[in-house]
């Protein structure tokens, strides 16, 4: 009985060795599936990567990757670019020493027919070289309005000025119809152009300025002749300084259809000229005033060339017919608009050429010779008879 549970016993405990030696085996046969399937799964992994990186931007996992930080760098801050400054046109300035002392006093009153001008305007310039002329205005140095005595006072450092006075006709205190230009300036003139300089060193009191009074001009243009020429150009100047200033008349500039002219202008020495085009060309006169007063009586003469006529001949005498002729001065052709023509039947011609020394020459036709005449001197309209022949 005893020998029987001994051996029951050691079959029992085998059995249970047993049991445990394949309970760890199994255990030992899952962890290394388990190592295995980690392994063949982070090599499946890997290669999917090596693929996509391949083909394309990077499929992420399922595990998100935490990205390394990426080291800070400090850069220093830098301004940003301004454009560059717009080109200027840069006129340099006159250098000069500002007058720090006293000003003077100028003074004086503004008249017209010998009576005080009430609210004219009175302007003052500074005179130089750049200011001789009627354009373009200088800068002011200073003004004032007359009072109703006609006085005015204005305050300027010492200097060389031109001053003058204007009568603004858009003040309700001015007379429009009294007969006076509406501009005129210290001196003998009537524009700034014109001007006399007025030195101030100290106070002045006879800076008096004079009105012009306007005045009427009108006359006529005619020709030789006595005809008067129509459209002609009648134009008004001043001479200042060795040059001649332009003036603009109020009123007509040009000739009517009679040769008539008729305008207004301050009273004052200028000089009047006609312009028309003459049939030998640009034909003028001009004619020097000293207005004063109401000049209607004016008539300018202008030269519109000679007017020669007469019969072109042969050597022995004959009218030369139908005959085509041109004018020559010299060895050269007196070009004009009717320095030349053509005879009629009977030989006759009329041309206006200028003054001067020509003969005629004819313009042959194919076959025909080549005529000329003598020299023929030309001072006025004449009647002569040029005889045209061989040389």
């Amino acid at each position: 009985m005893r020998a029987d549970g001994h051996r029951l016993a050691r079959l029992a405990l085998t059995k249970m060795l047993g049991l445990f030696l394949r309970g760890v085996l199994a255990v030992a046969i899952i962890a290394a599936g388990l190592v295995v399937g980690e392994q063949l799964r982070a090599t499946r992994e890997q290669l999917a990567r090596g693929q996509a990186a391949s083909a394309g931007p990077a499929i992420p996992t399922t595990q998100p990757v935490t990205p390394a930080p990426k080291p800070t760098v400090r850069v220093s801050a830098q301004p940003r670019p301004t454009a560059p400054p717009v080109a200027r046109t840069v006129v340099p300035t006159p250098v000069s020493t500002p007058f720090t002392g006293v000003p003077s006093v100028v003074s004086g009153t503004v008249t017209a027919g010998g009576k005080p001008v009430r609210a004219a305007q009175v302007m003052v310039y500074p005179s130089n070289s750049f200011n001789h002329g009627p354009t373009p205005v200088p800068p002011e140095s200073a003004s004032a309005t007359t009072d109703d005595r006609g006085s005015y006072q204005v305050s300027l450092p010492p200097g060389a000025y031109r001053i003058g006075a204007f009568r603004n006709y858009n003040n309700n205190l001015a007379d429009p119809t009294d007969g006076f230009a509406g501009v005129t300036w210290y001196g003998d003139g009537y524009t700034i152009g014109f001007g006399k300089d007025l030195v101030v060193s100290s106070n002045v009191s006879a800076a008096d300025i004079a009105m012009l009074r306007v005045v009427k001009v009108a006359g006529r243009v005619v020709g030789r002749d006595g005809v008067g020429v129509p459209n002609a150009r009648v134009d008004l100047s001043r001479s200042y300084g060795g040059i001649q200033f332009p003036l603009v008349p109020l009123g007509l500039a040009a000739t009517d259809p009679s040769g008539a002219f008729n305008f207004s202008i301050a009273a004052m020495p200028l000089t009047l000229r006609a312009q028309a085009s003459g049939l030998t060309g640009e034909a003028g006169a001009t004619i020097d005033l000293d207005l004063r007063a109401d000049r209607t009586d004016l008539v300018l003469t202008i030269d519109r060339g000679n007017i020669v006529g007469g019969t072109l001949r042969d050597a022995a005498g004959r009218p030369l017919p139908n005959t085509n002729f041109g004018v020559w001065s010299g060895d050269a052709l007196v070009f004009c608009t009717s320095c030349g023509g053509r005879s009629d039947s009977a030989g006759r011609f009329t041309i206006t050429i200028p003054s001067g020394t020509v003969h005629f020459k004819n313009w042959p036709q194919v076959g025909e010779p080549e005529l000329s005449s003598k020299d023929y001197v030309i001072s006025g309209d004449l009647t002569l008879d040029p005889v045209l022949q061989v040389h």
